[in-house]
């Protein structure tokens, strides 16, 4: 059995260690929609952010962002969106900001944060968006939020922020690391494997014959519930264990080994 089905992340997966995509990887997926297979993108990026990569591939299916919150067409068109409660959002933002933690609000597809700084600089460069310091208009820009985002110092500060949020919050909210410093504050219940679920039911796909490929705790749902879960050579330990086949890594064209593996005869 083929997958049809070929969803994958984009940091550290899609992208080389550059933020590029290499030329072999287009190439195969090229030829992988050429024999059908339908190719997507499940990232925690924001929809703005993921859209010049989907249109240079030159695939037309709706894209999920927002670690599977946002599931948009390449015209914008809303296929699916959950988001945060205001009073959650308040709370989140009050509390990372009394631990003098680096929090950012995403809002309509905008990005806003208190001041600019360090990190929200490192953050814009790497995502390719606008940002927005507003001070303490930051109430404003609370609504129709479908994650936030911390940005801890380093790893170890990021383990102990994703453990604090917890048993501060519990169940109420999903704090996720997608990469090493970078904490996703996410609606339970909302995550990549969901967000695929649906697109498989739209394209009438059962889920044995959907693909997940990624390298980062925040594809740990979606690489569980595909049929063919894949880690990236480059992936973490938790990916690995949990995926059923592993490939080179993201500088190599590992995305394009899945697809002559696993989508091509």
């Amino acid at each position: 059995m083929k997958a049809k089905l070929f969803v994958t992340d984009m940091d550290g997966t899609l992208l080389n260690s550059q933020r590029q995509i290499n030329e072999g990887v287009k190439k195969a997926i090229k030829k992988a929609v050429e024999a059908g297979v339908i190719f997507t993108i499940a990232t925690g990026r924001m929809h703005i952010s993921a859209l010049p990569y989907v249109k240079d591939l030159g695939v037309n299916v709706p894209v999920i962002t927002y670690n599977g919150a946002l599931i948009k067409t390449l015209e914008g068109e809303e296929l699916f969106a959950s988001y945060l409660d205001r009073g959650l959002v308040e709370e989140l933002v009050a509390f990372a900001e009394s631990k003098g933690l680096y929090i950012q609000v995403y809002s309509d597809d905008k990005l806003y944060y208190r001041e600019e700084n360090d990190k929200s600089t490192l953050y814009r460069g790497s995502a390719g968006v606008e940002g927005h310091a507003v001070g303490d208009d930051l109430p404003k820009y609370m609504n129709k939020v479908p994650k936030l985002l911390i940005i801890a110092d380093n790893s170890e500060k990021g383990d102990q922020i994703v453990e604090e949020v917890s048993n501060k919050f519990g169940d109420r909210i999903v704090a996720v690391k997608s990469t090493h410093i970078y904490i996703e504050l996410i609606k339970p219940g909302v995550n990549k494997a969901s967000a695929i679920a649906r697109l498989a039911e739209k394209y009438n796909i059962p889920m044995e014959s959907v693909l997940a490929i990624g390298d980062s705790n925040n594809d740990l749902t979606m690489i569980e519930a595909a049929g063919f879960g894949v880690a990236m050579g480059n992936a973490n330990e938790n990916v690995k264990k949990i995926a059923g086949y592993e490939v080179a890594d993201c500088d190599h064209d590992g995305v394009a080994e899945a697809i002559e593996r696993f989508c091509l005869d």
